[in-house]
C-alpha cells in the first residue's frame, strides 16, 4: 500500500492492484467476481464494516441470470430466487386491469424474471467472490480524496491509507463519493416521487397471502405496488400524497394501517420501513480518464421496470470484458470509450419506459386515471417484452447489432444437454450456419489467439447438436448467415452470405481497438 505521506506516486512504483472498485453492493460484487474470474488483481473499498444486510432491489431478469451463469453462481442464485410469472395493474378494488408478459421464452435461456432478497443476492455473491484469491476486499475504508496520473489512480481513504491502480470504478450508489471527486454532471430526467417502502415475513402459520408476484395498483387516492419479493418475504410499496408526512408515514403503527386489508402485526414481521424518492437521473459521461462509473452511481431511476440492479449489473458485465481487453494489452485504452457508448443509451430507454409506466401508475387525478384504467382495461394487444439495444461499435444497418444474443441448450456428443456457454465458455463467439471459407477460417484463428474468440457452425462443428433450433431459428428470422457475440451477449455485428463473414471479422479489431 502507498503510504499516506506521498502525495504523488509515480508510475515506477509498483501498483497495489490492476483495477480498485469503491463499493460492495450487487455491482461492485458481480464486477470483482467478473474480473477476478479473468485473473485480474483487484481490491473492492467498502465505506462500511460489512456488507449492507437491508433489502432494496427485489428484481432481475433472464439476461442478468446469464451474467450470474457466467459468475458461476447462477445455481446457488436459483436456490434464493423465485420465477416472477405475473405483472399485473390492478384497479382500486383488486381487479386485474392488464398484464406485462414475464412468462416469454426468454433468449438467454433462463426463466425471464425473477424476485429475490437482497441480503441473499449479497451472501451468495460474495461467496464467490471470496473464494478469488486475487480479489482483496477492504471493509470500512471510505474515500475521501481521488487523483488521477498517467497511467493509474490514486484513492485516499479515510484512514490516511492511499491505494493505487490501473484504473478505479466508482460502484458506490447514487451518492457516488467517485462520481463528486471527478466532477461528473449528471443530468435529470424529472421524474420524482416519494414512496413508502415496507418489507414483511409472514409469521409461521400464517394464512397464505394471495398477492400478485407483481402488483401496480392504480388508485388515485393513493397509489400502490405490492409483490412477492422471495420465497419468505413481500413488500409494499405507497406513495406519499399532499399532506403525508414522511416520518409520520414510516412509523410502524401507519404501516400496518396501510398493510390491514392483507395481514395484521401477528401475522407477519415488519422487516424494514422507509420513505425512499424515486428519481431519474444518468451521469453525463460514465468515464473520466481512468476513472469509471457503474450501477447508481452512474444512472438512478424509477422501479417500476424493476430495472435499477439489472442496469448496474449490465454495466459490470460490459466494463469487466472492456476492462480485460485492456489490461490484457490486447486492446488499446481506447476502447474504454466504448464503455459510455454502449451503455448509455440503454440506460437512458430504460429510465424513459420506467417513466412512463410511472406516470400510468402515480397519476392522482381521479379522471385521467380513471381514462388510464380504461385504456388498459380495453386493450386488445400486449405489448412486446421491453429488451432495448445497447449502443455503439456496431456496423449501421445490422439487423441484429446490439441487440442481445440467444443461448439455446446444446446437446454435446455424450448425449448430455447443457446451456451453451457452460460449453463452450464466455468471451467472444462467432456462430454460423455454414462451414467457414478458408478467409474466415483464418481469421478465425488469429482472433482465437489474441482474443480467445470461439467459433462453433450450428449442427456440425465438434459433435455439438442444437437442441430446439433456436439458433438456426433466431438467424433464419433475421436473414444472416453469421453471429458475432461479445462477452456480454450483445451482438456485434452479422453477416447475410458465406462472403461476408471475413469482412465482419475483420471489423472487429477497429471496433474494439485491438493492438494484436
Amino acid at each position: 500500500m502507498t503510504p499516506s505521506g506521498d502525495p504523488h506516486p509515480t508510475s515506477a512504483d509498483p501498483l497495489d492492484a490492476d483495477v480498485l472498485i469503491v463499493g460492495y453492493g450487487p455491482v461492485g460484487q458481480s464486477l470483482a467476481a467478473l474480473l477476478g474470474r479473468a485473473g485480474h488483481h483487484v481490491i473492492v473499498c467498502e465505506r462500511r464494516s460489512g456488507r449492507y444486510e437491508t433489502p432494496r432491489a427485489g428484481h432481475f431478469d433472464h439476461e442478468i441470470m446469464r451474467i450470474f451463469q457466467a459468475m458461476g453462481t447462477a445455481d446457488a442464485v436459483g436456490r434464493i430466487a423465485d420465477p416472477a410469472r405475473l405483472y399485473e395493474f390492478l384497479d382500486p378494488g383488486g381487479e386485474v386491469l392488464a398484464r406485462l408478459p414475464r412468462d416469454w421464452d426468454a433468449p438467454s435461456g433462463w426463466e425471464a424474471s425473477y424476485h429475490f432478497y437482497q441480503p441473499e443476492l449479497e451472501e451468495v455473491i460474495d461467496a464467490a467472490v471470496q473464494e478469488i484469491p486475487t480479489v482483496d476486499l477492504r471493509f470500512g475504508n471510505a474515500v475521501v480524496d481521488l487523483r488521477q496520473y498517467d497511467d493509474h489512480v490514486a484513492v485516499t481513504m479515510a484512514n490516511g491509507t492511499v491505494v493505487t491502480a490501473r484504473y478505479a470504478v466508482g460502484a458506490d450508489g447514487a451518492n457516488s463519493v467517485v462520481r463528486d471527486l471527478c466532477d461528473i454532471g449528471t443530468e435529470d430526467l424529472g421524474f420524482r416521487g416519494d414512496w413508502l417502502v415496507a418489507d414483511i415475513r409472514p409469521k409461521p402459520g400464517a394464512p397464505a397471502l394471495d398477492i400478485p408476484h407483481t402488483g401496480q395498483v392504480l388508485n388515485p387516492e393513493r397509489p400502490n405496488h405490492m409483490g412477492r419479493v422471495a420465497q419468505r418475504y413481500f413488500r409494499w410499496e405507497f406513495m406519499l400524497v399532499d399532506g403525508d408526512d414522511p416520518a409520520e408515514m414510516a412509523t410502524p403503527d401507519n404501516v400496518w394501517k396501510l398493510l390491514r386489508p392483507w395481514l395484521g402485526p401477528d401475522e407477519g414481521e415488519l422487516i424494514r420501513q422507509t420513505v425512499y424518492q424515486f428519481r431519474s437521473i444518468v451521469a453525463e459521461t460514465f468515464r473520466a480518464g481512468s476513472v469509471l462509473l457503474a450501477g447508481d452511481a452512474a444512472h438512478v431511476m424509477p422501479p417500476f421496470l424493476g430495472q435499477g440492479m439489472s442496469s448496474g449489473i449490465r454495466d459490470a458485465a460490459t466494463l469487466a470484458w472492456i476492462l480485460d481487453l485492456v489490461l490484457s494489452g490486447a486492446a488499446d485504452p481506447r476502447l474504454l470509450d466504448l464503455y459510455t457508448a454502449s451503455r448509455r443509451p440503454q440506460v437512458l430507454a430504460y429510465i424513459e419506459e420506467s417513466i412512463r409506466i410511472g406516470t400510468v401508475v402515480c397519476e392522482t387525478d381521479p379522471v385521467r386515471a380513471a381514462q388510464r384504467r380504461e385504456t388498459l382495461r380495453s386493450a386488445t394487444a400486449l405489448p412486446p417484452p421491453f429488451q432495448p439495444p445497447v449502443g455503439a461499435g456496431f456496423r449501421a444497418g445490422d439487423p441484429l447489432a446490439g441487440y442481445l444474443g440467444v443461448q439455446p441448450l446444446l446437446r454435446a456428443a455424450d448425449g448430455r444437454t447443457r446451456r451453451c456457454d457452460d460449453i463452450l465458455g464466455n468471451g467472444f463467439t462467432l456462430f454460423s450456419l455454414a462451414e467457414l471459407d478458408a478467409a474466415a477460417a483464418a481469421a478465425v484463428t488469429e482472433l482465437e489467439r489474441s482474443i480467445g474468440l470461439r467459433s462453433l457452425v450450428v449442427n456440425a462443428a465438434h459433435g455439438l447438436d442444437v437442441d430446439g433450433e433456436m439458433f438456426s431459428r433466431w438467424m433464419k428470422e433475421a436473414g444472416v448467415i453469421a453471429v458475432l457475440v461479445r462477452p456480454d451477449f450483445y451482438v456485434l455485428g452479422s453477416a447475410s452470405e458465406p462472403g461476408e463473414v471475413s469482412g465482419l471479422l475483420a471489423s472487429l479489431g477497429p471496433a474494439l481497438s485491438l493492438t494484436r
